[in-house]
């Protein structure tokens, strides 16, 4: 009877030191810095040409210098736009 409750006192002494908290140490923050960079972001009627096909129908935009070109087609319907 004896080493029953020897046994049972030993293993709730092991259960309570065993669910103490424990304390962690933290480390201590690192500094960071930041660096903020700007991009420009490019002009809206840039030279070049563009093509975009879609269910509604094709675009087609084209510039070069002061030269401009629209082509819209769809719906049954076509729309040609030159600017100079």
């Amino acid at each position: 009877m004896k080493k029953i409750t020897l046994l049972l006192g030993v293993l709730s002494i092991i259960a309570i030191t065993s669910c103490k908290k424990q304390k962690e140490e933290t480390a201590a923050p690192e500094e960071t810095t930041v660096e903020i960079t700007t991009t420009e972001e490019a002009p809206e009627n840039a030279d070049g040409t563009s093509i975009s096909v879609g269910s509604d129908g094709v675009d087609i935009s084209s510039k070069d210098g002061a030269n401009e070109t629209n082509v819209n087609v769809g719906d049954g319907d076509a729309k040609v736009e030159i600017k100079k």
